[in-house]
């Protein structure tokens, strides 16, 4: 980082910052070191808040499971997978195909979508119900249909 050194100003800043304090008082929390050059600027070298013998250290890996490597499936495979789904969607779902196929599971939803639910027949309003409460009844309806 390259900062310019400001000496004997007396000028101070007139308006308000978002910090409670200027970021000229704030000291980093890393360790540094600075090296006057020769314009009279200051070079600031930050040092590594780990040191290098714990950096050499290998670190353990990010993922716990290793990533599952796909194939490409045939167009038997597919077809397959799609007549399991049309089938018995309670059972063959798509984590369970996409195990069976060694493929992600939005392959298997792109390529073996659930066949759409019946629309239910509308019931007619009652008499004794207004609009606004016919309405609360079929959104309550609605939102039982995706429990």
């Amino acid at each position: 980082m390259f900062r310019q050194v400001i000496r004997n100003t007396t000028t101070r800043r007139c308006y308000a910052t978002k910090s409670k304090t200027t970021n000229l008082t704030t000291k980093p929390r890393v360790p540094f070191t600075e090296t006057a050059l020769s314009d009279g600027s200051i070079f600031v070298t930050r040092e590594a808040p780990v040191s290098a013998q714990v950096q050499a250290t290998t670190a353990p890996p990010l993922r716990s499971q290793p990533k599952r490597v796909t194939t490409k499936l045939t167009q038997e495979q597919i077809q397959e997978m799609r007549s399991l789904r049309q089938s018995d969607p309670t059972t063959w779902t798509r984590k369970k195909l996409a195990d069976k196929f060694g493929c992600s599971e939005l392959f298997v939803s792109i390529s073996a979508p659930t066949v759409k639910r019946a629309v239910k027949v509308e019931v007619p309003p009652t008499s004794d119900a207004g609009y606004r409460k016919q309405l609360i009844r079929k959104n309550r309806e609605r939102r039982r249909e995706l429990w």
